[in-house]
């Protein structure tokens, strides 16, 4: 994925950014702020911190500083003010790197490939898959092969990062082969390795967005574990992979041979039975070590990882909560790491403390001077390697 790509992809962080209020007629009108104007401010602070926390060359007060300053961001956001929200979030770069932001204008206009329109390839692909059985086996390939193909749009929208994501180039290439082998019959995605964005049908039709990100290991005899991340409020399936310590994430879980997935939470969470029908999907698709199933959550991700937890005790190896959770209290629960954020204003430390101390056997820990968001990358890099001293 391309620089520019994972630049646009923290502005999954956000909800839909809205039009500025009216203004007169004579005043200028100010341009709208997009999810890519957002994903431009939380990269470039998200890569500042990361290569000063990878460097060790941030102190203390730095760190406390910086990270007040990006929730006070949040918050604005929250509070539907959205400029001020990209502006002290680049205020938070400059405190890090020392320089203050020159945001690149963002690139425009129609995309195509090998001289055409991109959509003409999307409308040949959607032609050919509308012939092939949709009822049997292949129910849940053919799904994520046609909504794939629904990304190759001409101008991508600026609001949904799955369209502004994507290289189209690379998207056009792999439908080539999914289309052909689904032609022939066969499921595209059985031992498919690399990083993906897909779809799946859980639970009473309803149909989840993911990311899966496969290391090559998982393509041998061997059973592959899973790890399970789920993002917080206003993010989606991209925000694992792509931020949170400028993707630490899939790194780390390739290490572990790892298969990572990211749904989107806010469906994702609804049920436990999306999760069961995940899990159907990617035995399906590969040998899955079912001892070695765990979960990472954050803030709303939290919560959503505490309550599958709750309720699927017995398929998971153990999880951990990052800035958010409630009590697992079930019998035979997992084990569960909490970790709160001292400087937290939107998930008080406090609380994540209390719900450790209700749940038994939890381990709690405190980060210090760190806040709500930019705590994750740390979170993660201390989650996965507790995580997998663990099995079921």
């Amino acid at each position: 994925m391309s620089i520019l790509l994972r630049v646009a992809t923290a502005a999954v962080l956000f909800a839909p950014a809205l039009s500025w209020a009216q203004t007169p007629a004579t005043a200028p009108v100010a341009p709208k702020v997009t999810r890519t104007d957002l994903a431009a401010a939380y990269m470039r602070v998200d890569a500042a911190y990361t290569k000063r926390e990878t460097a060790k060359s941030i102190s203390d007060s730095l760190r406390a500083q910086v990270n007040r300053t990006v929730d006070r961001a949040a918050l604005s956001f929250f509070a539907g003010q959205f400029a001020a929200a990209v502006n002290t979030i680049d205020a938070a770069a400059a405190q890090l790197t020392g320089v203050a932001t020159t945001p690149s204008p963002p690139s425009t206009g129609p995309r195509s490939l090998n001289g055409a329109p991109v959509s003409a390839a999307r409308d040949e692909y959607l032609a050919r898959l509308a012939v092939v059985d949709s009822t049997g086996p292949l129910a849940q390939a053919l799904l994520s092969t046609r909504e794939r193909a629904k990304l190759l749009v001409d101008v991508p929208s600026p609001e949904r990062s799955a369209e502004f994501l994507n290289d189209p180039a690379r998207l056009f290439r792999d439908l080539a082969r999914e289309v052909s082998v689904l032609e022939r019959g066969r499921d595209p995605y059985i031992g498919l390795v690399g990083d993906y964005w897909r779809v799946y049908r859980g639970a009473n039709s309803v149909l989840v967005p993911m990311r899966i990100v496969v290391p090559p290991s998982a393509n041998v005899r061997k059973p592959v574990g899973v790890l399970l991340v789920l993002h917080g409020a206003g993010g989606d399936e991209n925000m694992f992979v792509d931020a949170y310590g400028s993707g630490i994430a899939p790194q780390l879980a390739a290490e572990q041979r790892l298969i990572l997935v990211s749904p989107k939470t806010d469906i994702f969470g609804t049920t436990p039975e999306h999760f069961d029908a995940l899990m159907a999907l990617l035995r399906n698709e590969f040998r899955i070590d079912s001892t070695r199933v765990y979960v990472i959550g954050h803030s709303m991700g939290a919560g959503a990882a505490a309550r599958l937890a709750q309720a699927r005790p017995s398929q998971i190896a153990a999880v951990a909560l990052l800035a958010g959770g409630s009590p697992i209290t079930v019998a035979n629960a997992p084990p569960s790491l909490f970790v709160g954020a001292e400087l937290d204003g939107i998930i008080p430390a406090a609380r994540v403390e209390a719900a450790a101390k209700a749940s038994p056997g939890a381990t709690y820990e405190l980060f210090r001077y760190e806040g709500h968001l930019l705590m994750v990358g740390h979170g993660v890099r201390r989650a996965v390697p507790w995580l997998v001293t663990h099995t079921r």
